[in-house]
C-alpha cells in the first residue's frame, strides 16, 4: 500500500507532471495573446494603410497634374515626377494622355516600369482604374500599384460631369508599412515579454527547484567526463532525480574502482615492460660473460665519437688491451678460469675508466676503450694505472694465473692523424702488436716508440 501511494504522489508531484504543467501555461497564454494581437494589427497595417496611402498619392497627383496634363506640359509633369519619386516611398509615377500614351515619368533605379508600358515603351497600360494591386516583381520589391483617371479641371468652381483627359500611374514601395509592421510586432514582443515577467514569479520556485538538481548533475556528468571519477553529487531528493542521483553516484563509483584496478595493472604491465625492454636492450649492446659493451655496438658509436672530435676539434684516444699468454691459461688451468680471468680484466677496466669511456670486448682475449677527449699523455697514464690494477688483482686473488699479464697499444686523433675511425683502431692495433713483440706487459704508441713500466 505505502508503494502505490508513493508511486501516485512522484506522478502528481513529480519532475514530469511540475514541468509539463508549467510549459503547457506558459506556452498557451503567451501564445494566445501574441497570436491575436499581431494577426489584428498586422491586418490592419497591411491592407488599410498602404491601400489609403497609394489612393490619397495618386488623387493628390492627379489634382496637381491636370493642368498640364491638358496643355500637354511634358516638361513640368517631368518634373513632378522627378520631385516626387527620390524623396518618399514612391518607386515610380507615369503620366499618360487619354488613348495612353505615355507623356512623362520617373522610376527609382530600372526595370520597375517595363511590364506596365507597350509600343516600345510608348503607350502605358491603363486598365483597372482606382484599383490598388500589389506587384512583386522589380527590383523594388513588392508595392501597391494603383491608375487613377486625371480630370479636366472647371473655371468658377462649375462643377458638371467630370471628363477624363490622362491617367496617372504609381507603385507604392511597402517599406514603410513593412517598417510599421516591424514596430508592431515589437510591440507584440514587448507585450509578450512582459506577460513572461509576469508569469516568473508564479513559476521561479518550481523552476528553481527542478533546474538547481539537473544543473548539479550535468555539472558532475562533465567532470566524470574529464576523468574526475571521485565527482558525487548529494542524494537529498526522493523523486526522479533523486533516483537519478542514486544511479549516477552508483555509476561513478564503479568506474572509479574499474580505474584504480586498471591504473594499477597498467602501472605493472609498463614496468615490467620497461624491465625486459631494458634487459633486452643490454642484451644486444653488451658482451655476456664481461658485461662490456660489444663489438657491435663499439662500431655504432666509432664513428659519432671520431666525427664529434673532428667538429669540435678534441682529441679522441684508442686504447687496445690484449691478455698475454691468454692460450696456456686455457689450456692448463681450463676455460673456467679462463672466463674467469677475461671477467677480472673486465673488472679492472670499468674501475680504471671514466663514465665518458667506452670499454668493449672487442674480441676473444682482446679488449679496446675509446677515451673522448683525452691526450695521449692522459691515456698513458691511464693504461699504467690499468697495468698495475691488473698486476695487483692478480697477485692477490689469482696466484695461479699470476703469470699472465696485459699488453696495451694506443693511438690518439690529434697526435697519429688517422684519416678516419677505422685508422685510428687499426693504428692501435699497430701499437698493440709492437707492445707484443717487445716483450709484452707494457705500453706501445706508433710514436713515440715506449713508454717504461
Amino acid at each position: 500500500m505505502s508503494s502505490i501511494i508513493g508511486k501516485s504522489k512522484r506522478a502528481v508531484f513529480g519532475l514530469q507532471f511540475r514541468t509539463t504543467l508549467l510549459l503547457t501555461g506558459v506556452v498557451l497564454a503567451a501564445t494566445g495573446l501574441t497570436g491575436v494581437m499581431y494577426v489584428r494589427l498586422s491586418s490592419r497595417l497591411a491592407a488599410a494603410e498602404a491601400t489609403r496611402s497609394a489612393r490619397e498619392l495618386a488623387k493628390a497627383l492627379a489634382v496637381a497634374a491636370a493642368a498640364n496634363v491638358e496643355q500637354d506640359n511634358r516638361k513640368e509633369l517631368l518634373k513632378i515626377a522627378q520631385t516626387m519619386v527620390p524623396e518618399g516611398e514612391l518607386v515610380y509615377i507615369l503620366f499618360a494622355d487619354m488613348s495612353g500614351k505615355l507623356l512623362a515619368g520617373h522610376q527609382k533605379g530600372a526595370g520597375n516600369v517595363e511590364r506596365l508600358l507597350n509600343h516600345d515603351g510608348q503607350q502605358l497600360s491603363v486598365e483597372t482604374l482606382n484599383r490598388p494591386k500589389l506587384l512583386s516583381d522589380g527590383p523594388s520589391g513588392p508595392r501597391i500599384d494603383i491608375v487613377y483617371p486625371i480630370v479636366k479641371a472647371r473655371p468658377n468652381g462649375q462643377t458638371p460631369a467630370e471628363v477624363t483627359i490622362g491617367y496617372v500611374r504609381l507603385g507604392l514601395s511597402l517599406s514603410g508599412a513593412e517598417r510599421r509592421l516591424e514596430h508592431t510586432e515589437r510591440q507584440v514582443i514587448g507585450l509578450a515579454i512582459a506577460i513572461t515577467l509576469l508569469m516568473i514569479p508564479v513559476g521561479y520556485a518550481v523552476v528553481r527547484r527542478l533546474a538547481k538538481p539537473i544543473k548539479r548533475l550535468s555539472v558532475a556528468a562533465q567532470c566524470l567526463s574529464r576523468g574526475q571519477l571521485s565527482t558525487r553529487v548529494p542524494e537529498d531528493r526522493r523523486d526522479e532525480i533523486g533516483d537519478l542521483t542514486k544511479a549516477f553516484n552508483a555509476m561513478a563509483e564503479g568506474l572509479e574502482k574499474s580505474q584504480k584496478q586498471l591504473n594499477k595493472l597498467n602501472a605493472e604491465l609498463e614496468d615490467r615492460v620497461a624491465q625486459r625492454t631494458n634487459a633486452l636492450q643490454q642484451m644486444a649492446i653488451r658482451d655476456p660473460l664481461t658485461g662490456l659493451y660489444n663489438r657491435r655496438h663499439f662500431n655504432e658509436l666509432l664513428n659519432r665519437l671520431y666525427a664529434e672530435a673532428q667538429r669540435y676539434d678534441t682529441d679522441l684516444t684508442c686504447m687496445m688491451i690484449d691478455l698475454d699468454d691468454f692460450k696456456r691459461v686455457n689450456d692448463t688451468l681450463g676455460h673456467l678460469t679462463g672466463d674467469k680471468l677475461l671477467k677480472r680484466v673486465a673488472t679492472v677496466i670499468r674501475s680504471t675508466v671514466r663514465k665518458s669511456d667506452v670499454p668493449v670486448r672487442y674480441g676473444g682475449d682482446e679488449f679496446l676503450v675509446l677515451l673522448p677527449r683525452t691526450s695521449p699523455e692522459a691515456a698513458q697514464q691511464m693504461a699504467k694505472r690499468l697495468l698495475n690494477g691488473f698486476r695487483d688483482d692478480i697477485s692477490n686473488d689469482s696466484p695461479k694465473s699470476s703469470g699472465t699479464s696485459l699488453s696495451i697499444g694506443l693511438a690518439s686523433r690529434e697526435q697519429d692523424q688517422p684519416p678516419t675511425a677505422e685508422a685510428l683502431v687499426s693504428l692501435a692495433d699497430e701499437a698493440l702488436y709492437l707492445a707484443k713483440s717487445g716483450g709484452k706487459d707494457r705500453i706501445m704508441v706508433v710514436r713515440p716508440v715506449a713508454v717504461e713500466n
